[in-house]
């Protein structure tokens, strides 16, 4: 996820779990953030991301994630911009509403008074 292009290697869990057991032990004194961040590629890690490329060797995936639950569909989430109806846009909608009654009710009243004159004419 951060772009870097560098080559980890990946193996199940029980083993990355173990590594990382075994450095922990290894390694109890504290270390600066910038040793911490190097050391970090030494333990394999068992996960991958969508879009990953193998470089070499074989193996079997199961998909634990997918859509807004993935990496790339959290990131996603947070980019969308929901647009917030502002009290402008409730005051026309409000307004738009009522034209559009108004104007169905007119045009009922048009249809009805034309019906009428149209039986008066024919009786006459």
């Amino acid at each position: 996820m951060t772009g870097e292009s560098d080559e980890m290697k990946k193996d199940i869990h029980l083993i990355c779990k173990a590594r990382r057991d075994e450095k922990n032990q290894e390694g109890a004194h504290k270390l600066d953030e910038a040793a911490k961040m190097h050391r970090a590629h030494e333990i394999p890690s068992p996960l991958l991301l969508s879009g990953t490329s193998v470089a070499g060797g074989e193996g079997r995936m199961v998909c634990i994630m997918v859509g807004e639950s993935s990496c790339l569909g959290q990131i996603i989430l947070k980019l969308i911009v929901r647009p917030e109806v502002t009290p402008l846009q409730h005051k026309l909608e409000s307004i738009a509403t009522d034209i559009g009654k108004m104007g169905t009710y007119i045009a009922v009243l048009i249809i009805h008074v034309l019906l009428f004159r149209y039986f008066l004419e024919g009786l006459g």
